[in-house]
This record gives C-alpha cells, structure tokens and sequence, in this order.
C-alpha cells in the first residue's frame, strides 16, 4: 500500500533523486521535470548547492538546446553556464 508522503522536504528530495536518475540515463527533459515537481514541493530545497550542480551538469550536457526551459531554470536559479 501506497502512502503519500507527508513532509515537503522529504518529498523534493525524492523528485530531485529521479531528477538525478534521469540525468544519468540522459533523460534531460524528464530530469528537468522533476526538478519542477520537487521545487512545488519544497522550492527551498532546489536552490541547495548539489541541486545547482545537478542542474549546471545537466544544462552542460543539454548542448543541443532541445530543452530550453532547462537553461532558463538554470539561469534562474543564478547557475553560470
């Protein structure tokens, strides 16, 4: 049985976990989804430094601008290119 999970925090974290797994498969544009559903959950939690490198790694994998809302999340949230 399925329980929602009652806390925030804990919940951004576990869409920022599948945002990394995405990202590993190359999966940019479901990892950026993620990221988006973890930062309506906790938006605190998505401006912490290894969310940062996760999003400047995936936006330098993202050379083909396929996923523009990538690069203007990075930009967002003060990431360099």
């Amino acid at each position: 049985m399925r329980r929602p999970i009652p806390v925030p925090e804990r919940r951004a974290a576990l869409w920022v976990d599948a945002a990394r797994a995405y990202s590993q498969q190359g999966r940019l544009s479901d990892g950026y989804r993620a990221l988006r559903v973890a930062e309506g959950c906790a938006a605190q939690d998505i401006r912490r430094p290894a969310v940062r490198e996760l999003v400047a790694d995936m936006a330098a994998r993202e050379r083909r601008r396929a996923v523009p809302e990538l690069h203007h999340f990075r930009r967002q949230l003060g990431v360099p290119a």
